[in-house]
């Protein structure tokens, strides 16, 4: 399967809409040139991976399929945010963990973890749809929009541990319907009742 294709398809698991950065780093595969964070050093740290996988736990945890933890998003995470991402975004994500480590996100509740996750949420949506105004009102101008916020935290570690769970050997195998030599080509089957989703 080519690149492209497997992008559309997760695309379609995540409702549709990639940001920008996640959709380049597909695209146009890991960068060549030497921008990164001023805020942000690599490899994590124990802390930061904690935290980042914990996060990614509480996105997609463990059921009866394996969590993200299983399928080792943090470490994913890590690598895309390194390799893929330009310096703002970096930026960005390294702002959402300061953010988290100073609410002490990892000794909080299960409860409270989810509403700091959830307020987190909330602001990226607002900052996505401040960005969207801002660059509806340069185009009509007929001036260039320059974005130099980067993506927002939370929308960046979501995408990251979605793309990473089911792109990986356990959320492909296990958390979708997977085959793994498939037969002849049915363009059209219905589901099942409680049958998984396919596998790409």
């Amino acid at each position: 399967m080519k690149r492209r294709d497997a992008i559309a398809r997760v695309a379609l698991l995540m409702g549709g809409t990639l940001s920008a950065p996640t959709m380049l780093a597909f695209l146009e595969g890991c960068k060549s040139s030497t921008e990164t964070s001023t805020a942000l050093t690599f490899p994590f740290s124990a802390d930061q991976k904690n935290l980042v996988s914990e996060v990614a736990e509480i996105i997609i945890p463990k059921t009866d399929t394996p969590g993200a933890k299983d399928a080792k998003v943090g470490e994913f995470i890590e690598k895309m945010i390194k390799e893929c991402y330009a310096g703002k975004d970096q930026d960005s994500f390294a702002k959402g963990l300061k953010e988290l480590e100073k609410k002490d996100f990892l000794k909080a509740s299960p409860a409270d973890q989810t509403k700091i996750l959830k307020e987190l949420e909330a602001s990226a949506k607002t900052d996505s749809e401040k960005a969207t105004e801002e660059r509806k009102k340069f185009t009509e101008a007929g001036k260039e929009y320059t974005d130099d916020q980067g993506v927002p935290f939370f929308k960046l570690i979501k995408e990251l541990t979605l793309l990473g769970y089911f792109t990986s050997e356990p959320g492909a195998t296990q958390a979708l319907e997977y085959v793994a030599v498939p037969g002849r080509y049915d363009g059209c089957i219905d589901l099942k009742p409680g049958q998984k989703a396919w596998a790409m």
